[in-house]
Formats: C-alpha cells, structure tokens, sequence
C-alpha cells in the first residue's frame, strides 16, 4: 500500500495550509493539499488495500479527508458503506469534509435510498451539531425530490442547533431547496418555526445564485425584512 503521510508531505503546499488553516478553524494540524491531489490520492488508496487504510489513525486535516473519500467512494456494498459511515460521522469535525463526504456518497436503489434516508432521519434528530449539518448536506445531496422534499422542508424548518455549522448547512440545502422547489421553499422559509439567522443566510444564498430569478431575489429580500 502506498504510504500515505509520505505522498501527502510530497504535494504539501504551504500558501494553501495557511488559507486553509483561517477558512476551516478548530480541525486537525493540516499538510497543504488540494483536492485534485487528494482525489489521486484516493484513487490509488481505493485501487489497494483501503480497509487497512481506514483503520490507520488519523493525525492530520488531510487523512480525515482521505478518509471520508475512501469511505464515499470504494466498492462496496451499501451495508458496509453505512457501518463504515456511522463509525466515521462522529470524527468529522469541519465543513469540508462533511460537505465533500457528503456530496461523494455513493448509493444506487430504491431501498437503499431510503435506508440512507432513515440514517439521515437519525442524524438530524441528535443533538450534535456537525452530525446535523451531515444529515442537512446529506439530505440536500440525495432527496431533493418530490418524494422527499415536503419532510426535507419540514425538518430544515423546525429541527434546530445554536452551532453555527449547522445553522450554515441547513441554510444552504434550503437555498437548494429553493432552486428546484421555490413556491415550496418560499412558504418554508417564512414560517414561524425557522431561526432567523438561517432564514437570513438561506435568502442570502438564494440572492447569490444565478439560478434565481432578480424578481424572486427582490420579493424574498423584501419579506426577509419584515420578519
């Protein structure tokens, strides 16, 4: 297997450690890496032996990444990438790695979509905050869909954490929501139950989106006001 801590210090890019280490606070000692490099990086890992891998420990920002990569993108059964998952949720500890493990999840199916649902479902009723912006990102990733948009809505607007993560996360999967959903979305966002500051974000978000029309960013701003 390729050593990895090796190949890492070998790409190691200190103007990028230094960005990094001021956008992606409180997490582990990083190396300097950008992702195209860490998507190589997983390719090779995946092409080996990633179960070993993965039972490495982790001592910087990058390997948790890796990881998250390994996790997202291996072959394997839905079974194990949801043992796997649940066993990994609990190290996250920035937004780029939730949103990257997040956005690169695979699952194929029907049922196993709705089991990734359920999980999701359990993420967001904890009270941990990185687990609920998982199950927020994760929510927004895969079932922004007529079967699941009214429940997705419901729970961005009435499921809540003070830590400022999740009140990002949530705010960005209801500007999503928002794009493909607006009438929607719209009511959602203007009922009592949302916190104000996700509320102001999510419009903020809608307003940067070429998506959206400048009428609709105009009437949301106008109602943000009055709330």
């Amino acid at each position: 297997m390729i050593n990895v801590k090796n190949e890492l210090r070998a790409n190691a890019d200190e103007g990028y450690k230094e960005f990094n280490t001021v956008v992606m606070p409180g997490t582990k000692e990083m190396i300097g890496v950008r992702m195209p490099v860490l998507r190589r990086i997983t390719e090779d890992i995946c092409c080996d032996d990633w179960r070993s891998f993965l039972k490495e420990p982790v001592l910087f920002a990058e390997e948790l990444m890796l990881k998250a990569l390994v996790i997202a993108n291996a072959e394997m059964s839905f079974d194990e990438r949801l043992e796997l998952t649940r066993a990994f949720v609990p190290e996250i500890d920035n937004w780029g790695v939730c949103d990257i493990f997040c956005g690169d999840w695979k699952v194929k199916g029907r049922r196993d979509k709705e089991r990734l649902w359920d999980y999701c479902l359990e993420l967001i009723g904890t009270d941990d905050g990185f687990r609920m912006r998982v199950s927020a990102v994760m929510m927004m990733k895969h079932f922004l869909d007529d079967g699941h948009i009214d429940e997705v809505l419901r729970l961005l607007t009435t499921k809540y954490h003070n830590e400022y993560y999740y009140k990002m996360g949530a705010a960005w999967a209801l500007s999503a929501c928002f794009i493909k959903y607006p009438e929607r979305t719209e009511s959602a966002l203007f009922s009592d139950s949302l916190d104000r500051e996700i509320r102001n974000k999510a419009v903020q978000k809608i307003s940067d989106s070429f998506r959206v029309s400048k009428e609709d960013k105009e009437r949301l701003k106008a109602k943000k006001k009055n709330c």
